[in-house]
């Protein structure tokens, strides 16, 4: 059977939800990214897990008014990433909440989270997943 997790017995697990901890995609991001990620490394692969959740850390910015987001999915045989759900952030949303959580169902893929877009006097964004 392909991607089936054993446990530390050697009994194949049947569908749980086990989360991983928060490991860091990207940081130190000042602007928005020019173009798509060209390789799967880039990416979080989330082989033998059903989600992935992305906490943006945005406390850092200054003047932070507008945010676009969007998640991106490696396909091996194509060699690239094809451009998945967006979502933006307005200035009310990133004044109550700097550092907002999205979840996506990723199922096994290899995925990137791209700034598409941001308007701030000064950005600076680091992004965080986990799997579940």
């Amino acid at each position: 059977m392909a991607n089936v997790r054993i446990d530390s017995q050697g009994v194949p697990k049947g569908p749980v939800y086990e989360g991983t901890t928060p490991l860091l995609h990207r940081s130190g991001l000042t602007a928005a990214d020019p173009s798509d990620p060209t390789s799967a490394d880039e990416g979080v692969d989330c082989t033998g897990y059903r989600n992935v959740r992305f906490d943006v850390d945005t406390s850092g910015s200054t003047e932070l008014t507008a945010l676009k987001v969007q998640l991106l999915v490696w396909d091996a045989t194509a060699g690239k990433y094809f451009r998945g759900a967006e979502r933006s952030f307005g200035e009310g949303e990133l004044a109550a909440n700097p550092i907002p959580s999205l979840e996506a169902e990723a199922r096994g893929a290899t995925v990137f989270l791209k700034i598409v877009s941001a308007t701030a006097t000064s950005l600076s964004v680091s992004v965080y997943a986990s799997l579940s």
